[in-house]
């Protein structure tokens, strides 16, 4: 009876010793883990609470998610000008002219949908 009981304390011992090992183990796999989250996130941190344009809004989206992108609080820009100029440098592509502004109709179809706003009162 001695003997059994000798060899099931045994066993209990073999049974839990490998425990802290393998928590360690798991500890640093989990360090690791969050090490190369963190070093695949670091660009994603350089447009922290940026406004970026659409087309980078896009490639962030489509690379990191939109769980992280909102997490980062980065936010497309809002646009009303298609950003390039008409009326020979003179004017800029708009959805409204500013008050300072007239639509300038003879150079208007570069614009497309938008107006080409040229500085100014006409008439």
């Amino acid at each position: 009876m001695k003997r059994k009981s000798i060899l099931s304390i045994f066993f209990i011992i073999l049974l839990f010793s490998p425990a802290p090992i393998l928590a360690e183990t798991l500890e640093d796999m989990n360090e690791t883990r969050n090490k190369r989250q963190a070093q695949v996130l670091l660009p994603l941190a350089s447009y922290l609470g940026m406004t970026v344009a659409a087309p980078v809004f896009a490639a962030l989206v489509t690379t990191y998610g939109i769980y992280a992108v909102t997490k980062y609080a980065i936010k497309k820009a809002k646009s009303n000008s298609d950003s390039h100029s008409c009326a020979n440098n003179r004017g800029w592509c708009r959805k409204t002219c500013f008050s300072h502004e007239y639509i300038d109709w003879t150079n208007n179809a570069v614009c497309g949908s938008y107006n080409c706003c040229r500085p100014g009162k006409r008439g």
